[in-house]
């Protein structure tokens, strides 16, 4: 109802807002940059603030920017994760049955990995979304 008096396109301050939407604080913007220049050198990053400062919100947006082309994204959120489960979710992304034992599948995401970067020359990027307690 208000959307439409006050001519919005959106809802605000919902989950879903889409992500060219967002608002882009200078920080915002620089996270963003930090997030792609790791991504682009295959580094890790972990991305930490307080409940609800919106690093689900700017992750959502990192991997809506990163060209589909480039990049491969694996996406686990799960905050009671452990490590078995951690391979198996992403081999299953990548179409893949798991192996068994965690230091087989290890090895086997260790070799999809280098097969994708080797004949589809692709970057993988593997997002762990609240895995605070990990």
């Amino acid at each position: 109802m208000y959307e439409t008096f006050f001519g919005m396109e959106h809802t605000p301050f919902v989950r879903d807002v889409p992500a060219d939407k967002l608002y882009e604080s200078d920080s915002f913007r620089e996270t963003l940059g930090r997030l792609a220049y790791v991504a682009d050198r295959q580094k890790f990053a972990v991305v930490t603030a307080d409940p609800g400062c919106g690093k689900s919100t700017l992750i959502r947006r990192f991997y809506e920017e990163l060209p589909k082309s480039e990049y491969i994204v694996l996406y686990l959120s799960d905050s009671k994760l452990t490590p078995r489960w951690f391979y198996k979710g992403l081999l299953d992304q990548l179409g893949l049955e798991s192996k068994f034992y965690r230091g087989d599948s290890k090895r086997q995401l260790q070799q999809q990995i280098e097969i994708i970067r080797g004949v589809q020359h692709k970057k993988v990027v593997c997002i762990l979304d609240e895995a605070h307690l990990l």
